[in-house]
């Protein structure tokens, strides 16, 4: 049975945005004079793809909850002036979203990134409009919804929205831990995005059911699953 509906991850499966959360932190460490920490601990929160309030307190590990809260908008107000104009879609990103919103595939972005933020983002690849439902940190303000791994999402928002949908025509594309063990958790297929940021030997070990070299090989994965 083919897939029928999309679930894409954006940070490092549809677009590129190492340099952007790097330049980031590290503007929000210095404009808030806090101690910068270890560049292997930056680089292991962007493999996991961990959310702004998670990398912050991994990163300043002595902060209370409530330094939390407050620096989380500051440091997003530093990505969304200074840090997302660096971010560049994969090449292949917009061929392969809008080819599958043509053929009748419903595409979904569901990140752990800010809700504004993503889709300013998407806008100005011009991507937004091929998107069914646009799910970030923040998209439903009403609810107290779990992030990535947790299934939270899929069963509150995605099924719901897409009740008709079975979960075997359902294909999670992303490129973290967080994101592959989320398909696992809603009971979904996984598609890895090795070429983003993800720690190759810590996603393999999910076994993943398919592995991109490319986001345009997501075209020949959707193909093979159409006539299987």
């Amino acid at each position: 049975m083919a897939y029928s509906l999309l679930l894409f991850d954006y940070d490092g499966t549809l677009c590129d945005s190492r340099q952007a959360i790097r330049y980031s932190l590290q503007q929000f460490f210095q404009t808030y004079n806090l101690p910068a920490p270890p560049e292997a601990d930056v680089q292991r929160t962007i493999e996991l793809g961990l959310s702004a309030p998670v990398t912050l307190q991994v990163l300043q590990p002595t902060a209370t909850p409530e330094q939390i809260t407050e620096w989380v908008p500051l440091y997003r107000g530093i990505y969304a002036e200074q840090g997302e104009p660096l971010v560049q879609p994969f090449p292949g990103a917009y061929e392969v979203v809008a080819q599958a919103a043509a053929q009748g595939l419903m595409p979904v972005v569901i990140s752990n990134k800010g809700s504004r933020v993503l889709e300013a983002s998407l806008a100005r690849f011009e991507l937004l409009p091929f998107f069914s439902l646009l799910i970030g940190d923040g998209s439903f303000p009403d609810k107290q919804l779990a992030l990535k791994p947790s299934p939270m999402i899929f069963q509150q928002i995605i099924q719901p929205h897409f009740p008709a949908v079975p979960l075997e025509e359902i294909l999670m594309i992303g490129d973290t831990e967080a994101d592959l063990l989320f398909a696992r958790n809603c009971g979904i297929d996984a598609c890895w995005a090795s070429y983003g940021m993800g720690d190759a030997e810590a996603c393999r070990a999910l076994e993943p059911r398919y592995e991109l070299g490319a986001l345009a090989d997501l075209a020949t994965v959707l193909q093979s699953k159409s006539v299987v």
